[in-house]
């Protein structure tokens, strides 16, 4: 009251006031970055590692299992995951929520300073912190002559000098990755026949060759000079061919005599093709707080750019292939549609009741000022403008009307019965300003839960939880100081009785007499407490993690032909796809594709289809399941739609079921039986095995001859070095020209066949020329493409993305009774079973769901009774709760009739937020009645009273609410799947809390009246002050 005085004698002030926080809110707007989602940071750490040409196996043993070994000692890791393919294993270390990641990075990398030694080929391990920021965008170079070879290396140059520098340097960019680039290299390839017949070695070039380096000598004084003492003794590429590398018979045997130099570019390693076409790849990586819109706005610039000049004259273009503002811009866009749509929803539900323009405007004022106050709190927090948080000012709209409706509908009833408009706006505003106070702090209670909730799902609720927060706070403030102010100045006098006040006295007259008894109360209670309750047992959804928003790409993953070389693939697998696809996007046949991309590369196989009409997505993957994928020599292929929440290629949808043991041939074969078990028992789900299901990589395997080895005078590392350097070559050194990096690689000239390696000679001490099939057997095996391993145990993971009808947590129920019971009955010993990812995670998340719930009740109890100064009157109110739950649970049921939605995490806080909305009403008739009856009303009075002058303004506030969200509900578009869920939830709650409320509070309160009332209510015909 006293806040609402000052506001009258200082009208000038509230009114600067007002305006700096709208102009603040609109400054912030500007500033505030604009993503898809809010900034998700996962606590994780990655370690890459590469060793040349290393095989999976040696990769584990030499590399990946050291590591981890030492990174056991690191605290607060939750879960260790590596992946090891040829040639690379990468570390993924997962921590506690809530982790020093700065302090965790410093004890990973002390950790890693005390494994073994790596060997010399090795690259030192790269440690990256998991930022949450992710791609941005992708970009594909392609040539303008569409018959042009698919070779990019002489492009490079550009590339590297030109199009690197200009991304790099857009502003919000922190990586630029050159995917397709192949590094240059110095090749020393020597002939083996001339080597032996020489009398070198391998190991005699290698060391000669790596010994060849520049050496600084340190400082030397000279009289009054200092000089700087360098021994320059690497060769010029130009001049390695006249390195002495041995002196025999009294003459120098030079390098070029048994190999030739040459600068060559590293193997190509994979393929990429855009619309059919050979194109090079690019990535880019936004900085943690970007806005990822401006970043693509000035990368499209940079790409016009380079375009029209720089490029053209080299005859190539840059293309976007994967552009995140797009999904950006539309889900925003159709939140803000919705935004705009429920204002003039909300705004004319007011209308209908208020029947004026001043009195409506009077009360959108709180729009505004509430929304542009949440948007400066949200940019003083370090926010960004995403789906979420703009959902989250949607939903608000209908709520910051509350406060306002309930005063100014106060202020409009005490005009009609005759009070001045001065006397009628404080002693309006008083009357309801306790009421008003207890309903905002349970209101914004209920958000203290949600605002310390921790992981994927916590960081997604904040920015919800604190745009409703500020922003009911906000609506309360404008209720109490500006509404009174604008009131005295726009609000006419007001005399005569509302022509719809009749309509509100038969709905009390007819509320009472439903509760008129005790009886009768008893019924209703029973119906709506404990009937509610069986209901929502009875109806609940099954719980899923994280809502699909599906977007218009199908992403499909693949394996490739065991041994196959990238020309082969090209041959057999691109050209093969982009003669399927070309119908579908050349000649536009249903399903039409917009464009595609397909990239494959050993271990990373991918092809994105972007849909011409995204209603196809469904055609679309079954026609590239039925078609496109099939028939591929040696391949499995998946396809899934595309979605929002891409964590990994996933869409927070996958569980996934590990078998973990020892014994690699055993846990591929325990996995490949469960597959079709479960494909049988989740018709329609995709199921993706982590690593392929076969050792199927063909597998030389040379088995060293112990006796002649000895005989020979050498030893195993020399013959597996000369078997290294006839394939692979060995990595000797680096050469730096001041500018450019570049490995110093030697190898053999090669060989076609494994006859022919076994017949590579090379010269020994002990036994003069001898050859690898001399001094080795020759087998012919099999071995793994790749390996995983988790928390240290080598594991199989089975990747299951359940139907997209199908909630996570029905699928868990599934699997677990009719598969993971026998399943793990029949195992042996040495081989666990368990679900793993999210399966963990929606357990975790519905255990701090559930506790968050009873947490906010436990919370709402108390501050109500603190209010009421009753404990009794806070659990009356707590009583209403379940009519509500019902309504919101009913909503869910109705909505699953026209499209499918699960009860996701963000569904879920609905019913949370729900809590806190549903009992302003109750605490609106409550505080109501009590006020009447220390009035000197009786029970059946005062509940007459409390009907008749808080329906109006009940109906009024949920019917604005209602239809402020609803919108939210009903518009579909990209995005709309993460909030449609919560938004019906609370819709249909509050529906539900309208309609049975005021039947339910009085017949809670008769219940529990201490005295007995006469059997027929008296109930007053005309309303005087007194009873006020």
């Amino acid at each position: 009251m006293n806040l609402t005085r000052s506001s009258i004698k200082n009208p000038a002030a509230v009114v600067v006031v007002s305006l700096i926080m709208v102009l603040f809110g609109l400054l912030a707007v500007a500033k505030l970055p604009v993503q898809l989602l809010p900034s998700i940071e996962q606590p994780q750490i990655f370690i890459q590692n590469g060793w040349r040409a290393a095989a999976p196996e040696e990769m584990e043993s030499t590399i990946i299992e050291p590591q981890e070994a030492a990174l056991r000692t690191v605290p607060g890791v939750t879960e260790s995951s590596s992946f090891i393919g040829a040639g690379f294993g990468s570390i993924t270390l997962t921590f506690d929520v809530g982790q020093d990641m700065q302090q965790a990075m410093l004890n990973v990398i002390n950790a890693l300073n005390q494994a073994p030694p790596r060997p010399r080929e090795a690259a030192e391990p790269v440690v990256s912190l998991n930022s949450g920021a992710g791609p941005v965008a992708s970009l594909l170079i392609r040539k303008l002559d569409e018959n042009a070879d698919a070779d990019f290396t002489a492009l490079q140059p550009v590339i590297d000098d030109v199009v690197y520098p200009r991304l790099k340097a857009i502003a919000g960019v922190s990586q630029v990755d050159l995917a397709s680039r192949r590094a240059k290299e110095l090749h020393i390839v020597f002939d083996p026949y001339r080597l032996a017949a020489l009398g070198l070695s391998v190991d005699q070039l290698s060391s000669r060759i790596g010994r060849a380096s520049n050496v600084s000598g340190g400082f030397a004084e000279v009289g009054r000079r200092e000089y700087t003492v360098r021994f320059v003794g690497q060769y010029d590429p130009a001049h390695y061919e006249q390195m002495v590398v041995a002196y025999q018979n009294d003459r120098p045997v030079y390098l070029h005599e048994v190999a030739e130099v040459k600068i060559d570019y590293a193997e190509q390693a994979g393929f990429t093709k855009r619309n059919g076409y050979p194109a090079f790849y690019i990535t880019l990586q936004r900085a943690a707080g970007s806005n990822t819109v401006e970043i693509l706005d000035a990368l499209n610039k940079e790409i016009a750019d380079l375009n029209q000049n720089e490029l053209q004259n080299k005859g190539i273009e840059i293309v976007l292939s994967f552009d995140a503002s797009v999904h950006i811009k539309r889900a925003i866009e159709l939140v803000n549609g919705n935004l705009i749509l429920g204002i003039a929803l909300a705004l004319g539900i007011l209308y209908l009741f208020l029947r004026g323009w001043q009195a409506t405007l009077l009360i959108g004022l709180t729009i505004p000022v509430s929304l542009m106050m949440s948007i400066m709190v949200l940019d003083l927090f370090g926010r960004s403008l995403n789906v979420v948080s703009l959902a989250g000012l949607a939903f608000a709209v209908g709520m910051v009307l509350d406060a306002a409706i309930i005063v100014q509908e106060n202020i409009v009833r005490l005009l009609q019965q005759g009070f001045a408009l001065e006397q009628a706006v404080k002693k309006g505003t008083a009357q309801v300003s306790s009421a008003l106070w207890a309903s905002t702090a349970t209101t914004i209670a209920i958000f203290v839960p949600v605002l310390f909730m921790q992981g994927v799902e916590g960081q997604l609720f904040y920015d919800l939880a604190l745009t409703l927060a500020v922003a009911v706070t906000a609506s309360l403030l404008v209720a109490l100081t500006v509404l009174p102010v604008a009131s005295l100045y726009w609000l006419k006098p007001q005399t005569g009785q509302d022509a719809v006040l009749m309509f509100w006295q038969k709905l009390a007259t007819s509320m009472s007499y439903l509760t008129l008894s005790r009886k009768k109360a008893l019924v209703w209670v029973a119906v709506f407490v404990p009937g509610a309750a069986l209901l929502i047992a009875l109806l609940l959804p099954k719980a899923d993690f994280l809502p699909q928003a599906s977007i218009d790409t199908v992403f499909s993953g693949f394996s490739l032909p065991p041994g196959a070389n990238m020309q082969v693939l090209e041959q057999e697998i691109g050209d093969l796809l982009v003669s399927r696809l070309r119908p579908y996007y050349q000649e536009k046949k249903y399903p039409a594709i917009k464009g595609y991309n397909l990239s494959i590369n050993r271990g990373f196989n991918v092809l994105f289809v972007y849909a011409e009409d995204p209603d196809s997505i469904e055609d679309m993957i079954k026609l590239l399941r039925e078609e496109i994928l099939v028939g591929l020599p040696d391949t499995n292929a998946f396809s899934v739609q595309g979605s929002l929440f891409n964590f990994g290629f996933g869409s927070g949808r996958e569980l996934n079921l590990d078998f973990q043991g020892p014994d690699v041939p055993q846990l591929m074969q325990r996995a490949a039986e469960a597959m079709p078990k479960i494909e049988q028992l989740l018709p329609g789900a995709t199921v993706r095995p982590v690593p392929d299901l076969a050792l199927a990589q063909p597998e030389l395997r040379l088995m060293p001859d112990e006796n002649r080895i000895a005989q020979s005078g050498v030893d195993r590392f020399t013959v597996a070095n000369m078997v290294r350097a006839v394939t692979d070559g060995i990595y000797i050194g680096e050469y730096f020209d001041g500018n450019e990096r570049m490995d110093i690689i030697l190898k053999g000239q090669g060989w076609q066949t494994p006859e022919q390696l076994t017949a590579t000679p090379l010269y020994t001490p002990g036994s003069g020329g001898q050859t690898l099939g001399q001094l080795s057997e020759l087998n012919y095996t099999t071995g793994p493409t790749s390996l995983q391993r988790v928390n240290g145990l080598r594991t199989i993971s089975l990747q299951i993305t359940p139907p997209a009808t199908m909630p996570l947590d029905e699928a868990m129920q599934i699997l677990q009774r009719e598969l993971m019971t026998p399943l793990r009955d029949e195992m042996p010993e040495q081989i666990s079973v368990q679900f793993r990812g999210n399966a963990d995670r929606l357990s975790h998340a519905m255990t701090e769901m559930g506790k968050n719930f009873a947490v906010a009740v436990f919370i709402l109890f108390l501050l109500m009774a603190a209010l009421f100064r009753s404990a009794k009157d806070s659990l009356l109110v707590v009583l209403t709760m379940p009519m509500a739950i019902l309504g919101g649970v009913v909503a869910l049921r109705l909505l699953n009739l026209v499209t499918f939605q699960s009860l996701d995490l963000l569904t879920m806080i609905g019913f949370v937020i729900l809590l806190g909305l549903v009992v302003n009403n109750a605490i609106l008739l409550v505080d109501q009645c009590r006020q009447s009856q220390r009035q000197g009303l009786t029970l059946d009075q005062a509940l007459y009273q409390a009907i008749l002058t808080r329906s109006r303004p009940i109906f009024m506030s949920t019917l604005t609410s209602i239809f402020g969200m609803l919108p939210l509900v009903l518009v579909p578009g990209v995005g709309s799947e993460i909030y449609r869920g919560l938004a019906a939830v609370i819709v249909g709650g509050m529906t539900f809390s309208m309609l049975f409320s005021l039947v339910l509070i009085p017949a809670l309160l008769r219940l529990t009246s201490a005295v007995r009332q006469n059997d027929r209510p008296a109930i007053p015909l005309e309303i005087s002050d007194a009873t006020l």
